[in-house]
């Protein structure tokens, strides 16, 4: 059965809402904020891709949802995920975290498949280090992480087949982080 358009903004909706009210959660958040993203089966295109109208971010030191989900919005993350669900198709949600090698680390103790990602020394940075992982990569793990660049800030995004399972890689990841990080 295949997931309708309106379907898919209303789970994503719940994920986003439900990972807001994760304890530990705002640790993840990078400076710039979260975008959490998914797609609609065999999306091709920006307007297939539903994420926030804004971005989750920290206030007063709690996450909070800024906009409501639509489609076509958050550019960075839907040709992020646009390209991992061509790699994969069953791929069909990510979100964006900050990076830190406690974090990746995490990732590894829950069982994720963590692959890093950094361009050799000499090469033209691109504007989107997580494309270029993905494409030398030519897979999808769980979770990509990249060490940066001039300019360019290191990211970590958490993929799954839908945006559930992207929240419990991420809860996965909560519950094996040390406490003070």
């Amino acid at each position: 059965m295949s997931t309708t358009a309106e379907e898919l903004k209303k789970q994503l909706a719940r994920n986003i809402n439900s990972i807001l009210r994760t304890p530990g959660f705002a640790r993840l958040i990078p400076e710039v904020g979260s975008n959490f993203v998914a797609c609609l089966p065999n999306a091709t295109k920006l307007s297939q891709v539903a994420g926030l109208t804004g971005r989750i971010i920290i206030v007063r030191g709690r996450p909070q949802a800024v906009g409501e989900v639509d489609y076509g919005w958050s550019p960075f993350m839907g040709r992020v995920i646009l390209k991992a669900h061509n790699l994969d198709e069953d791929i069909r949600s990510a979100i964006s975290l900050r990076f830190s090698s406690t974090i990746t680390e995490a990732g590894r103790k829950a069982k994720l498949q963590v692959v890093g990602f950094r361009l050799p020394e000499r090469a033209t940075i691109p504007d989107c280090m997580t494309l270029a992982g993905l494409s030398r990569l030519k897979f999808v793990p769980e979770l990509l992480f990249d060490w940066g660049a001039h300019g360019i800030e290191p990211l970590v995004v958490v993929f799954g087949s839908n945006s559930k399972e992207v929240r419990e890689h991420v809860q996965a990841i909560i519950n094996e982080l040390p406490v003070n990080e």
